[in-house]
């Protein structure tokens, strides 16, 4: 059976998308104009693009490790993993 998208996934892929063009469109304008005023949206894009790209490889990571399929666990996928699935760490 095929597997369908996910509306949830196909949000977090637009968002990082969109995170990583306003972070490339801040750089220019910083490097354009010389001036730090557009640093915070920089920073703000960079940490949204990079939630993003952490939240889809914690998707991956899950699969492949219900798949049996895992090469190397990942220490901070595995704890939050067990975070989601027990609600609580060591």
């Amino acid at each position: 059976m095929k597997k369908y998208l996910n509306p949830l996934r196909l949000i977090i892929f637009c968002i990082a998308v969109y995170a990583l063009s306003v972070f490339f469109e801040a750089g220019r304008l910083l490097a354009n104009e010389r001036a730090f005023q557009h640093i915070g949206t920089s920073i703000i894009s960079l940490a949204a693009f990079t939630g993003c790209l952490l939240i889809m490889g914690y998707w991956v990571y899950i699969e492949e490790k219900e798949r049996n399929n895992l090469k190397i666990k990942f220490g901070f996928y595995e704890w939050l993993h067990k975070l989601l699935q027990t609600g609580k760490a060591r």
